[in-house]
């Protein structure tokens, strides 16, 4: 099942609205609401968030070769984006310390 990190301090899972929050900022650390500590992004998670736009430019593929009506490539769009949306919270992982991207 998928779940709503975790603090790496103090264990206290977030939720998954406080976890969407937290995640549009422009910050390294993000701060635990419950307490207080900084907390980063895991590399593994921040690997996997990053990979999520690439899906987009994949379902123009079968739909302009097909020649499929461009309402079905919107309506893909928008289910798309709303599966970022709702699942993006639940690709995070934390860590008490910074780790490199590569």
């Amino acid at each position: 099942m998928m779940k709503t990190p975790s603090c790496a301090n103090c264990h206290n899972q977030w939720s998954w609205k406080m976890t969407w929050k937290k995640s549009f900022t422009f910050k390294q650390a993000i701060t635990c609401p419950y307490c207080k500590e900084k907390q980063y992004i895991t590399k593994s998670a921040r690997q996997k968030l990053c990979l999520m736009p690439m899906f987009f430019p994949l379902i123009n593929v079968p739909i302009l070769t097909f020649g499929v009506d461009h309402i079905y490539l919107v309506t893909s769009y928008v289910i798309c984006i709303l599966g970022v949306v709702i699942g993006m919270p639940y690709l995070f992982n934390l860590s008490n310390e910074d780790e490199p991207l590569w």
